[in-house]
């Protein structure tokens, strides 16, 4: 949690620079090409990292898949480097074909360290592969804040993106200690290509899906469009990823503790899930709604006044995130429960489901198309709820009951944060002063409430400290 806390700082530092330096249609270009990046980023990563994760035996098949990883990041970045130069041919003066270029570079470290990070998780160095993000996250920062200054305009984004994949390599390599490896038994590749397959589809049918927005505003608006929308979609994004990244990775640990422990059944994944979404809803929520309560003074504060067109999305697009938050366990629960394969049907039903919405959405404006983010985001938490039960043994009505207890400390907390915002008070505080004022002593209240409402954390917290107190009086 707290390398993704310091992940998104280190982001957001950059992302607010930037978007005070460049303007909304320079930023929309990034975004676009960001988006096609990232793209065949998945396209090279396929289900490399996962399939290392879920691996019961020796390290040599971890060894073997990495090399893979490595030629598929290759080939990716060749495909991106040809389409730079193409662009270059066309129009030399634009510096677009250079980010493109830079991008492909980024593709192949990047295709790598998704490789690398997938080892430290299965030698279970949490903590290790924590300290090869922060760090990679602090030069990344210093090298496109340097940049930025310097005048290198949208290039300083991409500069700062090496920089990260290339301490982040070097790091990772240091603690896994573990070199790639060529060769692989025809037993062993098919069966990565049975779990990979599937996986690589629903993942890049998720991608389409999550920048289908990003492409269609682009044609439908302009590029100016898009950096409104992208700067919404980042702020959120930015918050949603320090809590989605750390459960994702907990829940891949979690639940294969309970099915190794079930002796490869799925008797534990119910208890188990009972637990975890109960933290992930009273830790993920409050985010939410604290980002919808203070999204004018988080957009004007950060960004500038210039950007206040992406207030209302950050609000919307807020709501469609903490509406999909059960669907954060289901890669990992369907894939440890033998059901991955299921997921590539569903996903294209997903994309075509986004992108018809985005299409009738567009031409009413950015709003719309915010508002149909949260339209699919009801219906993919529907279909992925019972796709986990069906073939997870994860019933939602299990942890809706475990969760029931905080809607009360949420209430109160919500309506505590906007008596707070409100305060005459604050009036003639700074925009970010004001959001820290108010949002302090919520926070205390919010424990509070969690204190007195909810058994089951209640009965936690004495265990803990309970068990504190006993080692601190043992000798």
């Amino acid at each position: 949690m707290m390398e993704r806390v310091l992940s998104q700082v280190s982001q957001l530092v950059i992302f607010i620079t930037a978007a005070r330096i460049l303007s909304p249609a320079e930023f929309g270009v990034f975004a676009l090409t960001s988006a096609c990046a990232i793209l065949l980023l998945r396209f090279a990563e396929v289900g490399w990292a996962p399939y290392i994760m879920s691996w019961s035996g020796t390290a040599r098949v971890p060894r073997q898949i990495l090399y893979i990883a490595i030629l598929f990041g290759l080939g990716a970045a060749l495909i991106g480097g040809l389409a730079g130069l193409a662009y270059l041919a066309i129009e030399p003066e634009s510096d677009v074909g250079l980010l493109i270029i830079l991008f492909s570079f980024w593709v192949l470290l990047a295709t790598t360290s998704s490789a690398q990070k997938g080892v430290l998780i299965w030698q279970h160095k949490l903590r290790a592969s924590a300290i090869c993000e922060i760090t990679g996250e602090l030069a990344g920062l210093a090298v496109a804040l340097a940049a930025l200054f310097s005048g290198f305009g949208v290039l300083s984004l991409v500069f700062g993106r090496i920089a990260l994949q290339t301490v982040h390599l070097t790091l990772s390599f240091f603690f896994t200690r573990l070199p790639p490896r060529r060769g692989m038994s025809a037993d062993q590749l098919r069966d990565l290509r049975d779990y990979s397959i599937p996986l690589f589809s629903s993942r890049m049918t998720f991608n389409f899906r999550l920048y289908a927005a990003t492409f269609i505003i682009g044609g439908f608006l302009g590029a100016a469009a898009v950096g409104y929308y992208r700067a919404a979609e980042r702020l959120v994004g930015a918050l949603t990823e320090v809590v989605a990244v750390p459960s994702q990775v907990l829940a891949w640990s979690l639940f294969r503790q309970a099915r190794d422990s079930g002796g490869g059944g799925l008797a534990g994944f119910q208890k188990q899930a009972d637990t975890y979404f109960h933290i992930l809803f009273l830790t993920a929520l409050p985010i939410f709604i604290w980002t919808c309560v203070f999204a004018g003074e988080l957009i004007t504060g950060l960004l500038g006044a210039e950007w206040a067109p992406a207030v209302p999305v950050v609000i919307v697009l807020a709501l469609a995130r903490a509406l999909s938050l059960p669907t954060f366990a289901s890669e990992p629960i369907l894939s440890l429960a033998g059901e991955i394969r299921r997921m590539p049907k569903v996903s294209m039903l997903f994309l075509g489901m986004t992108i018809a919405l985005n299409l009738i959405a567009s031409p009413f404006g950015m709003m719309a198309v915010a508002w149909a983010q949260v339209g699919g985001s009801v219906i993919v938490t529907g279909v992925m709820l019972w796709l986990t039960r069906k073939y997870g043994a994860v019933a939602w009505q299990g942890f809706a009951r475990h969760s029931r207890f905080i809607i009360a400390p949420l209430v109160l907390a919500t309506a505590v944060l906007v008596v707070l915002r409100d305060l005459a008070w604050f009036d003639g505080l700074p925009d970010m002063l004001r959001v820290l004022a108010a949002s302090l002593p919520t926070v205390a209240i919010y424990a509070a409430a969690l204190y007195l409402f909810d058994p089951n954390l209640r009965q936690a917290a004495k265990a803990y400290f309970k068990g504190n107190a006993q080692d601190q009086d043992s000798p």
